[in-house]
């Protein structure tokens, strides 16, 4: 099995990984190929609030599977399948020289005078960068100015940084970028990033050629929310549009990847004005989410690289109907192929789990050989309840309450029945046969006794954790087949 490389940059780059590592906890699956994701966030903006929350994420994903294996399951898949690993880099690319440094002194802006008076390399510099630009503290990023984040992210020190990351880098591994095309960190990033990895030879790393010719894809993300006036910050909302056309000019001619995937919406929601650190914390949006989505076709899609020069895949994404807001139903097939049940499975094992786990400890399956010496306040179901926690009441609840809005579940809703909770999806009537056997209960029950099933016929050798996972998953998988055919 091979790994997916993921750098991640800017705000952008670490809302996407939010997104793509909720998709792995609820079983979305990369593909035969790959098992392992290594994801690193690119932002010289360490206390950036959407780094933060992405990077503590990814470790409490890290924590619950570090807990599971699947060798021994029936079906070698399901949630937390896939992989998790930050290199010992704890998910951020170090880049030198930022911490406390405004962007003239940087570049030395000062040192280019000649008898106290600016010499002409001076004089070239104050046409290129704003005197805004240069008094810029660079740790709390390049705050929507790409000419800058150019020149920081190619220093030959950064680029070292970046490519350590694929000390252990195989034949087989691929590589992804993630970037916005209308901010600073990400536009700038993009190609300087993939230009590296094309030139690793040149580079004395190990395995250099592998990285040179390895599957490389990127999304860009175009402009999908805006921002509030604020004469006092240098971001503006009004050169998004140029920013993006001035990028995607440069792309023309200047990228060699496999695939790129372009993703935008209409606006349709401004926040606020924050130039970084703890502060820019932005809502979950369903754009963040196809744009991960776009990592999933792409490593399902196997693609190859040819050196000898073949024409990247432009791919977009599109839904079936132009609704605000958006439900299962109005995804398009292939999309709910990839993570419809999935979804639809992790919400309600998050519901299960956290409304009514604490009701089952006089089960049977509870109290069987497996998990008699397990504690419901073990550290692992700690972390597996603020991890379904953050699923639901965070970042579904985020797309939900965002614009555009994107609302698969009722999250909050005290129907009885959970499964008539799915948006635009309802389950099929109970049929005779399923009466006669049982099969027609409703909501948690359901659950509860396909649960009690699964337990006694299914599964053999597993450790507490595991039992526990497998047999909740496989319930509830069996009943979403039965009561929605899917």
């Amino acid at each position: 099995m091979s790994k997916l490389y993921i750098y991640g940059i800017g705000g952008t780059g670490a809302r996407v990984l939010r997104s793509l590592t909720m998709l792995l906890a609820s079983g979305v699956s990369l593909g035969s190929d790959i098992d392992t994701v290594v994801p690193v966030i690119v932002d010289p903006d360490t206390s950036n609030g959407d780094l933060t929350r992405t990077v503590g994420l990814m470790q409490l994903y890290q924590k619950i599977r570090a807990q599971l294996k699947f060798d021994n399951r029936p079906e070698k898949r399901g949630y937390f399948y896939t992989q998790i690993d930050d290199m010992g880099t704890n998910f951020r690319l170090h880049l030198n020289n930022v911490a406390n440094m405004r962007f003239g002194d940087y570049i030395a802006y000062n040192r280019f005078t000649s008898d106290g008076h600016a010499d002409p390399n001076q004089a070239l510099l104050s046409l290129l960068f704003s005197d805004s630009n240069l008094s810029c503290p660079l740790d709390v990023g390049f705050k929507g100015n790409p000419n800058m984040g150019a020149i920081v992210l190619n220093d030959p020190m950064n680029t070292e940084a970046l490519v350590s990351l694929l000390q252990n880098f195989q034949t087989g591994d691929q590589i992804f970028i993630i970037s916005s095309i209308f901010g600073g960190t990400g536009a700038a990033g993009f190609p300087l990033f993939q230009k590296t990895f094309r030139e690793a030879e040149a580079l004395d790393i190990p395995n250099s050629s592998a990285i040179a010719n390895a599957p490389i894809g990127a999304v860009s993300v175009l402009p999908y929310f805006g921002l509030k006036d604020d004469k006092d910050s240098q971001i503006k909302m009004e050169t998004f549009i140029s920013k993006t056309k001035a990028a995607l000019k440069y792309y023309i001619g200047n990228l060699d990847v496999d695939a790129l995937y372009y993703v935008c919406d209409a606006i349709k929601n401004r926040y606020n004005n924050v130039e970084g650190a703890t502060e820019q914390r932005n809502k979950a949006h369903f754009v963040e989410l196809a744009a991960a989505l776009g990592i999933v076709d792409f490593t399902r899609s196997r693609m190859e690289h040819n050196r000898q020069g073949t024409a990247t895949s432009f791919r977009e994404f599109a839904v079936r109907q132009d609704l605000n807001p958006l439900t299962l139903s109005d995804l398009g097939a292939s999309t709910f192929s990839v993570m419809g049940r999935e979804l639809m499975s992790f919400y309600i094992f998050s519901r299960f789990f956290l409304e009514h786990f604490n009701e089952t400890k006089n089960y049977a399956w509870a109290k069987t050989s497996t998990m008699k010496n397990t504690s419901y306040s073990d550290a692992f179901f700690i972390d597996l309840g603020q991890f379904v926690d953050a699923f639901r009441s965070q970042w579904l609840k985020e797309m939900s309450d965002n614009q555009r809005s994107f609302q698969p579940f009722e999250l909050y809703s005290n129907e009885q029945d959970i499964f008539d909770t799915i948006i635009g999806i309802d389950p099929k009537k109970t049929s005779m046969m399923d009466r006669i056997f049982g099969k027609n209960l409703k909501g948690y029950p359901a659950i509860d006794t396909e649960i009690s099933d699964v337990s006694m016929k299914r599964i053999k050798g597993l450790d507490a954790y595991n039992f526990f996972m497998t047999i909740h998953e496989t319930a509830i998988n069996n009943v979403i087949k039965r009561k929605y055919n899917i």
